[in-house]
């Protein structure tokens, strides 16, 4: 199971590149797909929750729709470099509160309170064997008829991504941990990073059918890979 502390002081690590990490050419098509689910679900006058927020790329978009957003982050990095960049854009108006928290612990907001919640990117990936409470709370929050927007690191995903780097120790070392041993676990341990001295932390990465198992209970839910 991922380590929280670790994802938290990663990520404070980590600062700006997490932005940096959708501006390159694949990047801007993952954000091109999540916008996409944005812009149809997300009105003018909507409470929205955006769990995982990162330095609030999405979050920003939520709320120049016109949308009041309360953000989420395991880092307290992020959430400064995302109110940082909503007060650039004159947005921190829309904004209805700044939580450090992780996926499976938000019992400080109440039950049906959000009209629509997004948790886009790593942060149920992060959740490792708590991704259920996760998805439990997650539905928790969004109040009956709303919209659950999901988006989560994939096993497709990232085995297309790591036989395409040859560098990466997955391809590399025949002894170590395998390619297909991701595949079908879809544990995927810690590997280099951009970040001096530290490792990426481990994720759990998803099938469709995992997904579909963790929100069987959820009446209306948008689901992207990555």
């Amino acid at each position: 199971m991922p380590d929280a502390s670790y994802v938290r002081e990663f990520y404070n690590a980590y600062a700006d590149l997490e932005w940096a990490r959708l501006e390159s050419a694949y990047g801007r098509l993952q954000a091109i797909i999540h916008t996409d689910f944005i812009d149809e679900y997300v009105h003018a006058g909507d409470t929205v929750l955006d769990v995982g927020c990162g330095p609030g790329r999405f979050s920003m978009l939520i709320a120049r729709l016109g949308a009041h957003v309360t953000l989420v982050d395991i880092s307290r990095r992020q959430l400064e470099l995302a109110r940082d960049r909503l007060r650039g854009a004159a947005l921190l108006e829309r904004v209805d509160g700044l939580i450090e928290g992780s996926v499976s612990h938000l019992g400080m907001l109440p039950d049906g309170h959000f009209d629509v919640v997004v948790c886009y990117g790593g942060a149920l990936s992060y959740a490792g064997e708590q991704r259920s409470i996760a998805a439990e709370e997650l539905m928790r929050l969004t109040r009956p008829g709303g919209m659950l927007l999901v988006s989560v690191m994939s096993r497709y995903g990232a085995a297309v991504n790591n036989v395409r780097r040859s560098i990466m120790p997955i391809v590399q070392d025949p002894e170590g941990w395998h390619l297909w041993t991701v595949v079908t676990t879809g544990d995927l341990p810690p590997f280099p990073s951009r970040i001096p001295g530290m490792k990426h932390p481990a994720m759990h990465l998803y099938l469709a059918e995992e997904l579909q198992e963790l929100f069987a209970s959820c009446d209306v839910l948008a689901v992207a890979g990555s």
